[in-house]
């Protein structure tokens, strides 16, 4: 991360485009708002916020940041280098902290989601997008690497964790890959994923904390009309089990923005 600087011109190369999850998320993002991007890579999220907000761009690496700084000489930018878990700001310094396909990648993401928790103001917000893993069926590529053995106590180990956090919204693990592809291969994408993001646990986290989820991506029950028999069927037990908060969000990214209560 701090060496090759093909890691970043192929994140760049995918990650400058504005994708539907950014733009539905980044609209809750207030005109003029001091923005925290943790993670920001070679802060690309910047094309989207700068030329309506205040932008900060935070990664642990300098080679990042460099590239963020060429990429942008017309706009004043600012940027710091510093680990997620012990963000170099004071408490409150922002209004919006954001956080774009990182927090997979983050070894200490309790922590981090602290942080940012911590240097957003009150009446803030704090804006999440990951790739998350709450369908225990679906790992992350930094696991390709294991046998089918391995695969499978992981699958199972994920497949106890949700159920736990299902009757315990106040059961946290932040469960993580202890031995990701990247460090016994050369990069490729996601290779160094090793935050077993669960959308369900995030959800749970900042409610803990007293935020107001403002917006958050999962299942949710819907009509049925027409069809044959088979298939109404089929949705109305889907239906019924999304009652149950069963599945509602297996299979979707991350994507929710927590509101941090204003000051009394």
């Amino acid at each position: 991360y701090n060496e090759s600087d093909a890691y970043f011109a192929e994140a760049s190369g995918v990650n400058r485009e504005l994708t539907p999850e950014r733009a539905e998320l980044f609209r809750f993002i207030p005109d003029g708002a001091r923005v925290l991007d943790v993670g920001c890579g070679a802060c690309d999220n910047a094309h989207a916020i700068a030329p309506r907000a205040k932008y900060f761009g935070c990664d642990v690496s300098h080679l990042a940041l460099r590239r963020g700084t060429a990429a942008f000489p017309n706009l004043s930018l600012q940027f710091a280098q510093g680990e997620s878990q012990r963000l170099p700001f004071r408490d409150g310094s922002f209004d919006v902290t954001l956080s774009t396909y990182a927090l997979e990648h983050f070894v200490f993401p309790r922590e981090s989601l602290d942080e940012m928790w911590r240097v957003c103001g009150a009446g803030g917000r704090v804006i999440l997008i990951s790739p998350a893993y709450d369908d225990p069926r679906l790992l992350p590529p930094s696991t390709s690497h294991w046998s089918a053995w391995q695969r499978f106590q992981l699958f199972a180990a994920q497949a106890w964790r949700q159920a736990a956090r299902h009757f315990d919204s106040r059961q946290f693990y932040f469960a993580r890959v202890e031995r990701p592809r990247v460090l016994s291969e050369q990069y490729q994408s996601d290779f160094d994923a090793v935050h077993l993001v669960s959308a369900r646990e995030i959800g749970a986290f900042f409610r803990e904390k007293g935020a107001e989820i403002l917006f958050e991506r999962r299942r949710g029950p819907r009509a049925v009309r027409g069809g044959g028999l088979a298939w109404r069927a089929r949705e109305h037990l889907r239906n019924f089990v999304l009652r149950l908060h069963l599945g509602e969000y297996a299979g979707l990214n991350l994507q929710l923005v927590a509101a941090k209560p204003a000051a009394k």
